[in-house]
């Protein structure tokens, strides 16, 4: 038994041994281990720097209201850049990066601008300490507050259904009161109730988006309107607007008189309209007023005036100042919104005549050259000299033209007119060309 126990003691001497033995290099193998660790963790997962730019959150500013007065941050100063370091994997692609200006923090209210510090919010992962924010302190414009009453007008957007025209849009306010800086408010020049009528063919009562824009007709911006309370209005500043659509009647016809009397010798011979015919959006009164007078829009005669007068008269006349919408009506965009009218003015004993340029014989048109006219009818005035005017019909009116020399181009060319006996004519007739060449082909 005690051999046994001296064989036991021995081998427990040499265990030890065993286990201290090259115990320096053992060591120096673990930190080595360790070093190879944390330079493997180091370059997958690197110290780094990111930046991220911060919209500030403002809090506490009722600081700023409970004196009475409001403020405004200016959009370039309402962000910050905030640099992180740390661990790659732990500052990349951060979301929740917050910052705030606590209002009660202001340096000093009495200054214009006041300034107030911009603090990191801390979250999972970051701590203060690693984090650097520039500018650290951001400008707070604190001024008066100004409450103003604007009227509200309505734009319309998009196409409503064919066969109609936008007519009285009402908007559910016909004006609002608005809240905020006295600088801002003073800066205000209209509040818009933008409405979508894409595709209407039924009047409808529409939601409409309420739009500010200042002097400069530039829409306010997000930031802006933070600062400003409108009131009456919902927080997605909405505003119902009642569209009523008015229908499009075509072949409206144009007629125009004139006041006072030509120079001596001459007279009024005609009085015709460019168009003849309109088309006219209308409200169902106003169209039943348009058709009891026969579906005719009558120009006034006091604005045409021939007193004196030895030559024509053109005049051009604004539709809208005709009809008008507060009487119901109202011009189609897309179409023509003026009339040309023509007063013609010619000597006792003549008369007025509308040639068909399709009658006009051509002479020596070129080869190659097709011949296109820039009107229908050419106008051919006439003095009887041995009958009456009145048995003389513009079948009778022989007219023709040269293009001897002409090549291809526009021209304005006199017409030879030919009138049977007893007529003389009284002034040249022109009329406007267009000579196109015509390449040749074969086959």
């Amino acid at each position: 038994m005690i051999m046994e126990s001296s064989e036991n003691g021995k081998g427990g001497i040499d265990m030890k041994k065993r286990l201290t033995n090259n115990l320096s290099l053992k060591i120096i193998s673990v930190v080595i281990a360790v070093c190879i660790w944390l330079f493997a963790s180091n370059a997958n997962d690197p110290v780094d720097i990111k930046s991220y730019a911060v919209k500030v959150n403002v809090i506490n500013d009722e600081y700023i209201y409970n004196s009475g007065q409001t403020y405004q941050i200016a959009d370039e100063d309402r962000t910050v850049m905030v640099y992180i370091t740390g661990k790659s994997s732990v500052i990349s692609n951060r979301t929740d990066i917050t910052v705030e200006a606590d209002m009660t923090q202001i340096v000093d209210k009495s200054t214009n601008p006041a300034y107030v510090p911009v603090q990191f919010k801390t979250v999972s992962g970051i701590s203060a300490e690693d984090v650097n924010i520039i500018p650290k302190t951001i400008p707070v414009y604190i001024e008066d507050v100004k409450t103003k009453d604007f009227m509200v007008t309505v734009n319309t957007t998009g196409k409503q259904g064919s066969g109609y025209e936008i007519g009285e849009c009402t908007p559910a306010l016909e004006k609002i009161s608005i809240r905020g800086p006295k600088s801002t408010i003073n800066k205000i020049k209209s509040v818009v109730a933008s409405v979508n009528v894409t595709g209407m063919m039924t009047d409808e009562i529409k939601k409409a988006d309420l739009k500010i824009y200042d002097q400069n007709g530039t829409e306010l911006t997000s930031d802006q309107l933070e600062y400003l309370t409108l009131f009456n209005i919902g927080e997605d500043r909405t505003i119902d607007v009642s569209v009523k659509l008015w229908r499009i009647v075509d072949n409206i016809k144009v007629k125009a008189s004139y006041s006072g009397t030509p120079a001596y010798g001459y007279q009024v011979d005609k009085v015709t309209t460019t168009p003849e015919t309109i088309s006219v959006a209308g409200s169902e009164e106003a169209l039943r007023r348009l058709k009891e007078n026969n579906n005719t829009i009558e120009i006034p005669s006091n604005l045409i005036d021939v007193s004196g007068l030895s030559q024509d008269v053109d005049a051009s006349i604004k539709l809208n100042s005709l009809l008008k919408e507060e009487d119901g009506y109202k011009i189609p965009e897309e179409l023509t919104q003026s009339v040309m009218v023509k007063v013609s003015i010619l000597p006792y004993g003549s008369k007025e005549f509308e040639v068909k340029t399709s009658d006009i014989e051509v002479n020596n048109l070129g080869e190659n050259l097709r011949l296109g006219f820039n009107q229908d009818t050419v106008t051919v005035r006439v003095k009887a000299t041995q009958t009456e005017l009145s048995s003389l019909t513009a079948d009778q009116i022989k007219v023709s033209i040269d293009l001897k020399d002409k090549l291809a181009g526009e021209y304005t060319l006199p017409v030879t007119v030919t009138l049977p006996d007893g007529y003389e004519q009284v002034e040249t007739t022109v009329t406007t060309v267009q000579l196109t060449k015509v390449e040749n082909t074969i086959g």
